[in-house]
Order: C-alpha cells, then sequence, then structure tokens
C-alpha cells in the first residue's frame, strides 16, 4: 500500500488530542458504546472514519458521500486506464450498508443540527441517492417504473415517457406516446416524439408510428397532414387511402400517379371507380376508371348491373378491336406474351362474355320485332 503524505501540521493533532484527553476520561465525547462502535472501523480506512465523524455531529447526507467516495474515486479510474468497470462484489454492497446501518445509530444518537432527523436516517433509500454507476441507475429506475405506471394523469404519464427514454426502452416510450388519444393538447407534441424516437429504433417501428399518428389525424379531420407524414416515410399506398376515406379522390389520383406503379395504383383507380359508380353514379366516368386501373370484368359488370346490354356488347368489341390493333404494333417476342395475348376477364371463353353475348342476342330480336309492330312516322 502506498503510504499518503501528510496534510497540514503533525504536531496540531497531537496537542488536540492532549488538551481533550480530560473531556474522553469523563466520558463527554463519545460513549462506550460509540467507542466500540468506532474500533470496528478504525481500521477500514479514512473514508470511513470521516464519515464516521459526519455521522456522530448529525450529518447523515455527509457520511454517505465518505462511504460512496471510495468507490466513485475507483469508477473513474477505471474510466481513465480503459479498465471495464465491474458488478461489485455481493459482500461489498452489504458491508457498505451494514456500515451505513452503523453510522445511523450513531446519528441517531449523535448530535441534532438543523434539517437532521427521520428524512436524514442513513440506509439503502439514502445509498441509492448517491447512485452514480450505469447499472444502479438503471434498476433504480427500473423499481420506480411499476409504482408510477399506477399513477393517472397527463403529467403521470410525460414522467413514465421520461423515465423509458433514460433507460433506454425507446419502444415502450414509443407505444405510450402513440397511446394520446388525439383530441388531446399533447397529442402533436406526443405524436412528434413519438415518430422521432421511433426513428432510432428501426424502419419498421418508424412506420408503425407514422401509420399510428395518420390514423389519428384522420379521426380529427386533419388527414392531409398525416398523408404527409405517411410520404415522408414511403407510405404512399396508405396515404392514398387516408386521402380517399377524406374524400379528396382527384389528389389522391395524383399521389397515386406520382408515386405508385403497377397493382398499387390500379388499387387507387379501382376504388375511386367504385365510390364513382356507387356514389356519383356516373357510370360513364367509373367505365374509364376501371379500365384505366385493368378491371374490365369489373366494368363489364357495371354495364351489366345498369341494364345496357347493347353498351355491354359494344364494350367487349371496342375493347377486342383496340387489343387487336396495339398487338399488331409489337414485335413477335411481346406479341406472344402471356399478359397480352387474351384481354384479362374479355376472351371469348368468360362466362360473363358468353352471357353477355346471349343478352345481347335477346335484345337484338326483340327490338327487331319492335321495330317490325311500329309503323314509320315522320316530324
Amino acid at each position: 500500500m502506498i503510504e499518503s503524505p501528510r496534510i497540514g501540521d503533525s504536531v496540531v493533532p497531537e496537542m488536540l488530542l492532549k488538551v481533550l484527553e480530560p473531556y474522553r476520561r469523563e466520558g463527554c465525547i463519545l460513549n462506550d458504546e460509540t467507542v466500540r462502535l468506532y474500533a470496528g472501523l478504525v481500521d477500514k480506512g479514512s473514508a470511513v472514519r470521516f464519515a464516521f465523524a459526519a455521522a456522530i455531529f448529525g450529518e447523515p447526507m455527509e457520511a454517505l458521500f465518505w462511504l460512496q467516495l471510495p468507490r466513485a474515486l475507483n469508477y473513474w479510474m477505471n474510466r481513465l486506464t480503459n479498465k471495464s468497470p465491474t458488478r461489485a462484489p455481493q459482500s461489498a454492497s452489504t458491508s457498505e450498508l451494514d456500515e451505513a446501518s452503523m453510522l445511523n445509530r450513531i446519528s441517531s444518537k449523535g448530535k441534532s443540527g438543523p434539517g437532521t432527523g427521520k428524512n436524514n436516517a442513513l440506509g439503502n433509500g439514502q445509498l441509492q441517492l448517491m447512485a452514480f454507476e450505469q447499472q444502479e441507475l438503471w434498476e433504480r429506475a427500473n423499481e420506480q417504473i411499476p409504482w408510477h405506471e399506477k399513477l393517472e394523469g397527463e403529467e403521470a404519464i410525460q414522467n413514465r415517457v421520461h423515465e423509458l427514454v433514460s433507460i433506454g426502452n425507446l419502444e415502450a416510450a414509443v407505444s405510450l406516446l402513440l397511446s394520446t388519444p388525439p383530441e388531446s393538447s399533447y397529442f402533436y407534441a406526443n405524436a412528434l416524439r413519438a415518430v422521432a424516437l421511433s426513428s432510432a429504433v428501426s424502419t419498421s417501428l418508424l412506420e408503425l408510428a407514422v401509420k399510428v399518428v395518420a390514423a389519428n389525424m384522420v379521426r380529427t379531420d386533419r388527414s392531409l397532414s398525416g398523408t404527409h407524414l405517411l410520404c415522408a416515410v414511403g407510405r404512399y399506398q396508405e396515404a392514398c387511402s387516408q386521402l380517399q376515406d377524406a374524400g379528396c379522390w382527384t389528389d389522391a389520383a395524383t399521389l397515386a400517379a406520382t408515386h405508385l406503379k403497377g397493382t398499387d395504383y390500379a388499387r387507387v383507380l379501382l376504388r375511386w371507380a367504385q365510390h364513382v359508380l356507387h356514389s356519383e353514379h356516373n357510370i360513364w366516368r367509373a367505365l374509364i376508371l376501371y379500365v384505366a386501373a385493368g378491371a374490365l370484368p369489373e366494368a363489364l359488370a357495371a354495364l351489366r348491373g345498369a341494364q345496357q346490354p347493347d353498351t355491354a356488347a359494344m364494350f367487349i368489341l371496342a375493347c377486342r378491336e383496340i387489343h387487336s390493333e396495339y398487338l399488331s404494333s409489337l414485335d413477335d417476342e411481346l406479341r406472344s406474351s402471356d399478359k397480352l395475348v387474351n384481354l384479362l376477364g374479355l376472351n371469348p371463353e368468360s362466362e360473363d362474355v358468353t352471357a353477355v353475348g346471349e343478352y345481347y342476342g335477346q335484345y337484338q330480336r326483340k327490338l327487331v320485332h319492335l321495330c317490325m309492330d311500329s309503323q314509320p312516322f315522320s316530324d
């Protein structure tokens, strides 16, 4: 052990001991029990002796400081030397707690000062106030969180979020923030934090957070803001769906045309066509959207549902003609592609196409009879 240099004048302590000797003999400084307790601590180092002195004079927080000082200094030196801090052995923690308990007995009998009393009692709870190592702080926070979960109110939720972020449990913090109802005054602030925190975890969590926030915005007629968030994470399909839910059909189609392709784009047009047909009752506009989406069977079904057999037959005829002209403009390799050989839903073997042909035949015959039974007229 390296011997530390002396501090101060070594003669002064000797003089003090001589002056205080009469008081010691009369028991005016330390009683027998306190002397016995000190005898058990005297060989444990200066910090423990200083803690003893602080407890004698009714300063429990100072006593805790001296007890924690060796650990704190060792922790710092380990960091300087890049030495991995090791978890304090159970025996060391127990010894530290025993020393604190002993000092607590001294403090309760020692000199009282302002602020001393029950709240200054030494113990494990007070030792935790001196915590500084990562594991200690993390364990303490995890012990408190279950208790705080029982508290209600927005302020309690904010405190819980802060604790979860502090211990690195960002997923739980995001989940708690996303539970904020859209009518709450904290909704926007919590939504912003949820999106920001989720981006630090994973792309999938970020997308989930954005979808939840955007859905809540729709509930409060703030759908445009929600779609912007969805676009920011590349969720254009969901953004189009939200715009359509809000009645912004043209905007949804424009967004889809800009960012979506293939079946994703067709899905947006198909839903728009269904809305136009059933809500706006504009069959012609709906038919164009159906065709643009590649939903030829749905277009044919719309014509049949509107009881227009002649138009349904003409629709099939026109589509086949356009299809044939298109194929003739392609080279042989493309022309033989399975996707282009037949029109999906309008090939001659289709039951719907056959039914349209039969119904149109009946319509033609009926039309002929009507013409034969009617007299010609002129204006």
